[in-house]
């Protein structure tokens, strides 16, 4: 009868953590609206960013001003959120130390890197390539979860990350069974996913802060502390890296594609902050991850071809590791249990 009692606390004990976990202070329409923005607009910024190229595969303006320009849109959209938060009539939280505010430094480096990453990867792999061979990001992410914030996984969710990265090379593949694009192509990617993977997990710290979300700053508080960092960094490479004519404008060569990229890339990043908010960076690279599909298909529509059986093999790879990964197991109980239950 003990071993029954232990069961059934134990099963009691699993239903009420996983209510519990699925609870969220926001509402499941906001989440739902974040993990649409950022699919919707990940896409669009891909894809718009392929366009404004010029025909000579090059891009005609600076490519250095495109992060910039992104860090300082979202700073303005967030400071505008907060104001309009306080002046109709919501509780706003905020607190500052000098130490708290330079944290965000790092996480805010990491993204001004990988984003300038983007265009490299871009131009020297594709659109396509690039939104898969960033799925290895799920991978990285897992790792420096486990060293940053102590998560732990189980076998079945690395055997799915696995899968993942099967599904990431076998896109890459040629005929001659090597990998197309050139090798500093795929460091970049490489460094790229864990240089980006960092910065999501030290954002995930400090915008989740404690274990109560009430107690954290509001969200757009922490933005602004975060994209003020991003506009600071933007500048330096800007001023540091940059060759352009001072006297052609900072905006010279933007085309309609790239005023386009700078809003999606815009409300994409905003949207991440309340994902990682609210939810946790792995819900973020299932987003990312869902979005290799629509670039893929939009990608050949424009370039009026057929979508590959490797691509189609490596995109339902990709979303059956994704979906492993993503379930949710029954509690165990062992055997020796049930058998003294039977009694």
């Amino acid at each position: 009868m003990k071993a029954v009692e232990d069961a059934k606390e134990y099963d009691h004990r699993y239903i009420l953590k996983s209510s519990n976990s699925s609870s969220s202070p926001s509402s499941l329409i906001a989440k739902i609206v974040s993990c649409a923005a950022l699919l919707i607009f990940t896409v669009s910024a891909t894809v718009l960013t392929d366009i404004s190229r010029a025909v000579d595969g090059t891009y005609p303006y600076n490519t250095f001003v495109i992060p910039c320009a992104v860090e300082a849109a979202k700073l303005l959209v967030s400071t505008v959120m907060l104001f309009s938060t306080y002046i109709f009539g919501y509780s706003v939280r905020l607190s500052f130390s000098y130490s708290g505010f330079l944290s965000f430094a790092l996480p805010a480096f990491c993204y001004f890197v990988s984003n300038n990453c983007m265009f490299y990867i871009i131009r020297e792999l594709g659109p396509t390539t690039y939104q898969i061979t960033s799925n290895l990001k799920v991978l990285s992410t897992a790792l420096l979860m486990r060293v940053c914030l102590d998560r732990k996984l189980s076998w079945t969710k690395w055997k799915a990350l696995v899968l993942l990265v099967l599904g990431s090379v076998n896109a890459e593949l040629t005929d001659g069974k090597h990998l197309r694009g050139t090798f500093l192509g795929y460091f970049v990617v490489i460094s790229s996913c864990f240089i980006s993977s960092l910065g999501g997990v030290l954002s995930e710290k400090l915008l989740k802060g404690t274990t109560d979300l009430h107690l954290s700053d509001c969200i757009h508080w922490q933005n602004i502390q975060l994209y003020f960092f991003g506009v600071i960094f933007g500048l330096l490479s800007l001023m540091i890296f940059s060759d352009f004519n001072v006297s052609d404008g900072i905006l010279h060569g933007f085309n309609f594609a790239a005023y386009s990229a700078v809003t999606a890339l815009t409300v994409s990043g905003v949207s991440v902050s309340f994902i990682l908010k609210y939810i946790d960076n792995i819900a973020k690279c299932f987003v990312m991850a869902a979005s290799t599909l629509c670039v893929a298909w939009i990608h050949t529509s424009l370039k009026n071809e057929n979508i590959s059986l490797r691509l189609l093999s490596s995109i339902a790879l990709t979303f059956l590791a994704l979906d492993q990964y993503n379930a949710k197991t029954s509690p165990r109980i062992s055997c020796s249990k049930l058998r003294l239950a039977r009694q």
